[in-house]
């Protein structure tokens, strides 16, 4: 058991601020991390998908891992490692009891050999029937970690009265869940993306994410709720669809806002900022902005609801003021 491991200590600020992060972004993880080391918590590494005989991922090696589990220690900020999985590799460990304990006992020694503090699971696209089996394992790998001092957070889509009502619920138990986890990240972002050009806006709203972490909150422990929020934007071409894309380049961003006929505008039902360019080949796009001020309106429904914290995507292109907007709106003086 670390220093830095937040189920044993109290958030830097007000609330929990923590992030995910990839391999290829680790030099600007950290210097972000330093920039603003006084209100970060926690940073997960995000280190792909598990296989099908219990091995994790070596796409980043624990060595490197290790290494910087001790900078951001040094920092008081926490790590995970994060481990995803394809529907096709759970249903095939599922049906395994033998290589699920390989896989849980695999995630528990990784975490001692890293430093980190806990594991953080990303599986989203599970089938209904696969709930029980999602559940035990989770409340396995829970039972491992636990005994070693070690915490565990899962990724959760963000559920609705009405998509659970016309959805079903899912794979995700997630009252039954949160008896097992220590924080449950419910990521509030791709309400629109590049994979359905063809109706463009935001990656999230306001009312959208507050609507569904009400519901969370009704349903679940609001000191495991962790509101997953973006940093970055979308930026959809009207001409060519198929150009649409996420943006993780806040200063690309500022330019196109300045040469935007409207500038960087901001729609008020939504929380969001907009803005309207042409390229180069003469098509107009829109750039549906995630900044600062949108930030603010999401970290306000963090407070009305009173959630553990926030956790960011993704350390990669964010703006310094999105930052500077937590630690003035969560700073505890």
């Amino acid at each position: 058991m670390t220093d830095t491991n937040p189920v044993f200590r109290p958030p830097k600020s007000r609330r929990l601020v923590s992030a995910w992060m990839l391999r290829e972004n680790a030099d600007h993880a950290l210097a972000r991390a330093k920039q603003f080391e006084d209100i970060f918590d926690q940073v997960i590494f995000m280190c792909h998908h598990a296989h099908l005989d219990g091995s994790l991922p070596t796409e980043w090696p624990a060595a490197d891992r290790k290494e910087l589990a001790a900078k951001f220690r040094d920092m008081g900020v926490s790590t995970l490692n994060d481990y995803s999985g394809s529907t096709e590799t759970f249903v095939e460990l599922s049906r395994s009891p033998n290589t699920m304990q390989t896989l849980i006992a695999n995630m528990a020694a990784e975490c001692e050999e890293t430093g980190a503090d806990g594991v953080d699971i990303d599986i989203e696209h599970l089938p209904p029937e696969n709930r029980f089996a999602f559940t035990d394992f989770i409340a396995q790998l829970s039972e491992a970690l636990h005994a070693e001092g070690k915490m565990l957070s899962i990724c959760t889509n963000a559920p609705s009265r009405s998509s659970r009502r016309d959805g079903g619920i899912g794979f995700l138990e997630l009252p039954t869940l949160a008896h097992y986890v220590d924080h449950l990240r419910p990521m509030n972002y791709d309400l629109f993306g590049p994979w359905t050009p063809e109706v463009v806006g935001p990656t999230s709203t306001t009312p959208w994410a507050k609507e569904r972490m009400a519901y969370l909150a009704g349903e679940v422990p609001k000191h495991k709720l962790v509101m997953g929020l973006p940093t970055y934007s979308l930026d959809f071409d009207l001409i060519e669809p198929k150009n649409s894309r996420q943006v993780y380049d806040y200063q690309w961003i500022d330019e196109r806002a300045k040469e935007s006929t409207i500038r960087r505008s901001w729609i008020s039902h939504w929380d969001v900022s907009v803005a309207r360019y042409t390229d180069a080949d003469g098509h107009i796009h829109l750039l549906y902005v995630t900044d600062a001020k949108s930030t603010r309106s999401h970290l306000e429904t963090a407070d009305l609801l009173d959630l553990a914290g926030v956790c960011f995507w993704v350390l990669r292109g964010d703006d310094p003021k999105i930052w500077e907007t937590v630690r003035e709106h969560f700073g505890r003086s």
